[in-house]
């Protein structure tokens, strides 16, 4: 059943929120932020906008999806059509290798919220990853980080890069088509498509790592995500206006984390649920704890992803990642300070 949107959770962010007095004016006000597709994950980015937490910042935010896979948002960081991104930490980590730095300001998942899944008809075939040999797995884009866990995942199973036959099938609902028209045996994808692909048993999952044990199961520790991060060269010239766009996503997530799930779902942005509001009350409730209280990235945390990327790519493991680098918690500290 289709709820429409009611004005009262913009009520509540009101209420929770406390307006800081600013000592400076924002370097910057107009903002374009981009996104690689619409996987929950990202989710925080476009409901700030719509619960005002940006504009009460006094930022005017665009955010430009390309539905593409996180690649498409990062070229289009360091090409400089965009000021920002929301997508995995681990660009920022393979950035610094390629000796561009970018750094994340604000952790929106502590956790992956990442399944890889096989089409229920072979289920009973492929029950572990080295099962997956021969197979054909879906991943969003070339270089996206659902093409990253999908290659550390193969290897970690004793397979070797030509085991498997990787495809790009795009994001979200063009995963779960080419899966359930059989054009790709196995999946790597996120809720909402988890929900939905388990609702209607076409796909078994290997592993769901929208749990921190369901991380460790598959990258061994948990597994920091989607963050906002920027060039650090933007960072050092604007140093107020990346303040409030913490600010503003500090907000958001208090408000998600605060707010009971069916008043939830019924104000998340309509690319991030399906009509069915009973749907997206389950997936509420199996992907709620992938939104960080804090913002906040932990070091121990950031070596999970740095491990992951250096066991498969030579470049990262030789270039002496400097993982202080790759992060700053600064901004977030501070917004919980003004905030209180």
């Amino acid at each position: 059943m289709h709820v429409s949107i009611r004005l009262m959770p913009v009520v509540a962010l009101a209420a929770f929120s406390v307006i800081s007095a600013h000592a400076t004016e924002p370097e910057k006000t107009k903002l374009k932020i981009t996104v690689g597709s619409q996987i929950l994950n990202y989710m925080p980015l476009e409901l700030g906008l719509k619960l005002g937490s940006f504009r009460e910042e006094r930022l005017d935010v665009t955010v430009e999806n390309f539905q593409a896979g996180g690649s498409k948002a990062l070229q289009a960081l360091i090409g400089g059509s965009v000021d920002g991104a929301i997508g995995f930490y681990d660009h920022t980590i393979q950035m610094q290798a390629q000796g561009k730095q970018i750094s994340c300001v604000f952790l929106l998942n502590d956790i992956p919220g990442v399944l890889l899944g096989v089409r229920s008809d072979l289920a009973d075939k492929v029950k572990t990853g080295a099962d997956l040999k021969g197979l054909r797995l879906g991943i969003t884009a070339p270089g996206s980080s659902t093409d990253t866990m999908a290659r550390y995942y193969i290897k970690k199973s004793g397979l070797g890069p030509r085991d498997v036959n990787i495809i790009a099938v795009g994001s979200g609902a063009p995963g779960m088509v080419a899966l359930e028209a059989k054009n790709v045996d196995a999946l790597v994808y996120f809720d909402p498509i988890a929900t939905l692909l388990a609702r209607t048993k076409s796909a078994t999952a290997l592993f769901d790592a929208r749990t921190i044990e369901g991380s460790k199961q598959a990258f061994g520790g948990s597994y920091p995500t989607a963050c906002l991060y920027l060039q650090q060269s933007f960072i050092d010239r604007n140093p107020e206006t990346v303040q409030r766009l913490v600010n503003a996503l500090l907000k958001t997530h208090r408000w998600i984390n605060a707010t009971p799930t069916e008043q939830l779902v019924d104000t998340i942005p309509p690319g991030y649920k399906t009509d069915n509001r009973e749907v997206n009350i389950e997936i509420m409730n199996a992907s709620k704890a992938l939104f960080s209280p804090t913002g906040q990235m932990d070091i121990e945390a950031a070596k999970v992803p740095l491990a992951v990327l250096s066991d498969f790519d030579r470049r990262i493991a030789a270039a002496k990642i400097d993982l202080s680098k790759t992060f700053t918690n600064r901004f977030a500290e501070r917004a919980a300070q003004q905030l209180k």
